[in-house]
């Protein structure tokens, strides 16, 4: 079909274009992996709590040992620190002088927090640790039966024992399938970068050869010949669907290949999604191909859309940590959509239902720009600057 042979002449002289094929091919492995190591989150350092004892007796050691656990480091700090409480810590545990006292003659104490110039989620951390750490030590001192009585070694190997305790209510934690770990880094930074990269280089490249065809009367004298304007406008456009596929599946390879990125449970359903999304992207290339004069006005333009669509439909941040106004911008966008769409399917284990929501909005999206375009299109047949 004529189509066919348009769209293979198109990408044809983009394989010979190396800046084309930089962008197209190696620049979304190389900005993807950058920016992926970015956003690579390693295992928390732990909460850094300070405890000033002023005690130094055995139970209020055993109580600062009920305070350790995973995702926190208790540093026991000596009583001429105390200086640094509201000046350098951000914030600080104080266990008075007299709690083991206090503890074997069962009177009431108050274990202090203080905060310094900590958040309020930070300083909340450390009083929640404190509390359970309160929690774990009366529990001991109840199964151990300490107060009221002389403390001596046997009282204190009762009371580890008590501590050493398995609780009698726990926790089952079961894996499945669908529950995989948040993505971060090359998982989390690809779909949006192979969104902003897919429009961003067949909006350069499509237009940029459009601009070309006018320049050179190719497009005119494509008209001339016996084949239908539907056929040349749809060759022009599957050129730039089929670049777009070609440059997703390199890129997803690459990822998987290279970075073990995952591609979720159903990586077929990926290839609806991303062909929706060059067909928006070939349409808007389009669309710039017939208002811009020159192939630096369609580079322009290229970028200026791929970044503002980017910024605003999460391809460079997860789009929960923006304003709510303009969470509810993005979803006016395509860029959104695609997103959305690969990141239910390669981290959420979805298939099908992206074929009833992201889509229909891509095409939706590709139709009106459409919409907007063919009543121009006879403008390709001129010659830039010309009528």
């Amino acid at each position: 079909m004529s189509l066919i042979r348009i769209a293979w002449g198109d990408l044809r002289r983009v394989s010979k274009d190396r800046r084309a094929v930089l962008w197209a091919l190696v620049m979304p492995l190389v900005l993807a992996f950058v920016f992926g190591n970015l956003f690579h989150y390693g295992p928390s350092p732990g909460t850094w709590i300070p405890v000033l004892d002023f005690d130094r007796s055995d139970l209020s050691q055993l109580f600062i040992q009920q305070m350790e656990g995973d995702g926190y480091w208790i540093d026991v700090k000596e009583s001429q620190d105390e200086h640094h409480l509201k000046d350098d810590w951000p914030w600080g545990v104080v266990i008075p002088a007299g709690f083991g006292e206090s503890v074997l003659k069962g009177q009431r104490l108050k274990i202090t927090v203080v905060n310094g110039r900590a958040s309020p989620e930070g300083i909340l951390d450390v009083q929640s640790r404190v509390a359970h750490a309160i929690v774990r030590f009366t529990k001991g001192l109840a199964l151990a039966d300490v107060s009221g009585r002389a403390w001596n070694d046997e009282r204190k190997k009762a009371l580890q024992q008590s501590f050493s305790r398995p609780p009698l209510l726990s926790v089952e934690r079961k894996g499945h399938r669908s529950l995989r770990p948040p993505p971060q880094g090359f998982d989390l930074s690809l779909p949006g970068f192979l969104v902003m990269l897919v429009v961003l280089v067949i909006i350069a490249g499509g237009g940029a050869i459009l601009i070309q065809d006018r320049l050179q009367g190719q497009f005119a004298r494509l008209v001339a010949a016996p084949m239908s304007t539907f056929e040349i406008y749809a060759g022009k456009i599957l050129a730039r669907i089929l670049l777009g596929l070609v440059q997703a599946f390199l890129l997803l390879l690459g990822g998987s290949v290279l970075f073990r990125m995952q591609l979720g449970d159903a990586p077929l359903f990926l290839l609806p999604l991303i062909l929706c999304l060059a067909v928006f992207a070939g349409c808007l290339s389009m669309l710039c191909g017939v208002f811009c004069q020159t192939e630096r006005q369609v580079i322009h333009v290229a970028i200026f859309v791929a970044v503002v669509l980017a910024a605003l439909g999460g391809c460079w941040w997860p789009i929960e940590i923006v304003p709510k106004f303009f969470q509810r911008v993005a979803t006016f966008t395509p860029s959104y959509w695609g997103v959305h769409g690969l990141q239910r399917v390669m981290y959420f284990n979805k298939s099908h239902e992206v074929l009833t929501l992201e889509c229909p909005i891509l095409l939706a999206f590709a139709a009106a720009v459409l919409l907007v375009t063919v009543p121009f299109l006879k403008r390709c047949q001129d010659k830039p600057g010309s009528g």
